[in-house]
């Protein structure tokens, strides 16, 4: 079990005067100082300013929210807002909740000296003590007691912990990946969160305090970490004095060549977002790897290959009962001849293999086939009125071979379909307990690392993490969250563009098609709408691939949002049955 809490860090900075300090999502230049310390007493701040004079209760409180957004020397800033017994007793280190920004506060003065005021706002998420952000969608009512201090008014009763608006929340904090790795320990998978962005000189520290402390709540039994449980950075940090940044671990547990490996590149992508220096690891004062003593990103190993698909695999299409190539050209074999009907596939990331749903002329029963790209495959023993769009799990390099592709039988059981030993594929259950309340289900595509799936559920969207019991067949998806629910109530389509960056399609007509961080972040990119017909009805997306969609008039493409959607090579008409896709 990963440790949960680790002291506050301080990166202990040589030469400071030569570091800038910038804004929020500034990058340190590299310096030649080099130590990261566990424990640092952190920087003098000078005593926040009291609040303006002679301010009401609503005006007070609205000065409040905004100054507590502010975690310096423990939330200080918010501090002379207060009466003197109030901040004695406050507890601000609670999770943080993020509301709107436009809010309302209505004042109530029952007393010459008391007033009660209320504040009324829509909550938007919640960052939780694991500084993962929670996308939450409810009405929110603070109930916020004011009373008169020495002739002005502070306020006696404040909210329970951290509460600030959207706009302050993105002013102090900054997104970060931390990278842990699959169960199989083959793929880095970036965990995302959000640290404070101000002095940008210790964002090192950060990332290797929250790095030491385990992935977050939502991935925890999804992902693992080569550092041991009892992995702590060294008081007292050494300085390398060439520009080298130093991180010193004791206690990092399995010391083995492979895992050795594992460890630095942890460490050394979690760190790529915030620093532009050479990452020094040391255990104990002593280099932790005998190949190399400073350790860039270009320095590290692929950890992706198996969750890409490799150049040769374009992409295809089912349109009209078969499966073909994006250029129009049916692929070889009944999938492609019209041997069955195919109403939806996947392909797998290597390319070899493909997996089909189609439903014969006058059957109730829609079928599942497994089997080689070009083959004839057999029926998958899955009885079921619906089957969604299959989606393969990833293997350990891009040329491997799936032996798991997944699909949802009638809206509510998630099957895995797993190859047996003697070459039959055999259909299991995945426990989605945790989905049932949210109904039916019309899509769910597994990240290409295997560690999460988003779902639509009931024109929502959610993603939760897949979690692999260790020594068991038995799978589970846990933590599920819906994402934008405000904003994403007509969702049709979804797919991984990134491993943590969802492409989403719906039916309206403001937002046909947006890019979604797989945590629910509100800030989200919409991609140009102007030559897109509503309603969008199917959209593919992968690394370094362009985006496809299909809409009322057609299928087309795009190579970033901003740009203009371009026709793709074949006309499809104006046919809802086309849907394109990527392997995995």
């Amino acid at each position: 079990m990963i440790r949960r809490s680790r002291p506050a860090l301080t990166l202990i900075a040589v030469l400071t005067a030569l570091i800038t300090v910038a804004g929020c999502a500034a990058i340190p230049d590299e310096t030649p100082a080099a130590g990261l310390a566990a424990g640092g007493a952190g920087d003098r701040v000078a005593p926040a300013p009291d609040p303006q004079p002679n301010l009401q209760p609503a005006d007070l409180v609205r000065a409040f929210l905004d100054a507590n957004a502010d975690p310096t020397n423990s939330y200080a800033a918010g501090r002379p807002y207060l009466t003197k017994a109030a901040q004695a007793k406050w507890q601000p280190d609670a999770p943080v909740t993020i509301i709107q920004n436009t809010f309302n506060t209505l004042p109530e003065q029952t007393k010459a000296d008391h007033a009660t005021v209320t504040v009324i706002s829509q909550t938007v998420g919640v960052l939780g003590t694991d500084k993962a952000f929670v996308p939450s969608s409810a009405p929110s009512t603070l109930i916020v007691q004011v009373d008169k201090q020495d002739g002005q008014w502070r306020i006696s009763q404040p909210p329970s912990g951290v509460v600030m608006t959207l706009d302050r929340f993105n002013e102090v904090y900054r997104q970060t990946r931390l990278y842990f790795l699959d169960p199989q320990k083959r793929v880095l998978v970036p965990d995302l969160r959000y640290i404070v962005s101000q002095p940008s000189y210790s964002l090192p520290s950060r990332v290797i305090d929250l790095l030491l402390a385990g992935p977050s709540n939502g991935m925890q039994g999804a992902v693992t970490s080569a550092l041991g449980a009892q992995a702590a950075l060294q008081t007292g940090g050494t300085e390398s004095g060439d520009g080298a940044l130093l991180v010193n671990l004791s206690h990092v547990g399995d010391t083995s060549p492979a895992n050795v490996k594992l460890i630095i590149a942890q460490v050394v992508q979690s760190l790529a977002v915030v620093t532009n220096s050479r990452i020094r690891i040391q255990q104990d004062g002593v280099q932790l790897s005998p190949d190399r003593l400073d350790w860039r990103i270009g320095d590290l190993p692929a950890y992706d290959s198996g969750t890409s698909p490799g150049p040769d695999q374009t992409g295809l299409l089912v349109h009209d009962g078969r499966v073909k190539q994006l250029d129009d050209k049916p692929v070889n074999g009944p999938a492609g001849n019209g041997g069955y009907y195919v109403s939806t596939a996947a392909q797998s990331i290597d390319g070899s293999e493909l997996a089909t749903v189609s439903k014969p002329p006058g059957t109730s029963a829609a079928e599942l086939r497994v089997g080689g790209l070009t083959q004839v495959n057999p029926v998958v023993d899955l009885t079921a009125g619906t089957l969604t769009r299959p989606t393969w799990v990833s293997t350990d390099s891009a040329t491997d071979v799936s032996n798991e592709v997944w699909t949802v039988a009638d809206g509510s059981r998630v099957a895995r379909v797993i190859k047996s030993a003697d070459g039959t594929w055999v259909a299991r259950t995945v426990n989605s307990n945790d989905l049932s309340q949210f109904g039916q289900i019309t899509d769910l595509r597994l990240s290409r690392d295997g560690t999460r799936a988003a779902v639509i559920a009931n024109s929502l969207l959610i993603v939760c993490a897949v979690v692999r019991t260790p020594n068991s067949d038995t799978v589970t998806l846990r933590s599920p969250r819906v994402l934008l629910q405000d904003t994403l109530n007509s969702v049709v389509g979804v797919d991984w563009l990134l491993q943590d960056q969802l492409v989403v399609a719906t039916s309206s007509q403001e937002s046909p098609v947006v890019q979604v961080s797989v945590d629910g972040s509100p800030t989200f990119v919409r991609y140009n709408a102007a030559n897109l017909t509503a309603p969008v009805s199917a959209v593919t997306a992968a690394p370094s691939r362009p985006v496809i969609v299909v809409d009322a008039g057609g299928m087309w493409t795009s190579s970033d949002s901003g740009s203009v959607w371009r026709v793709q090579g074949i006309a499809v008409g104006k046919s809802s049955n086309a849907v394109p896709f990527y392997p995995g």
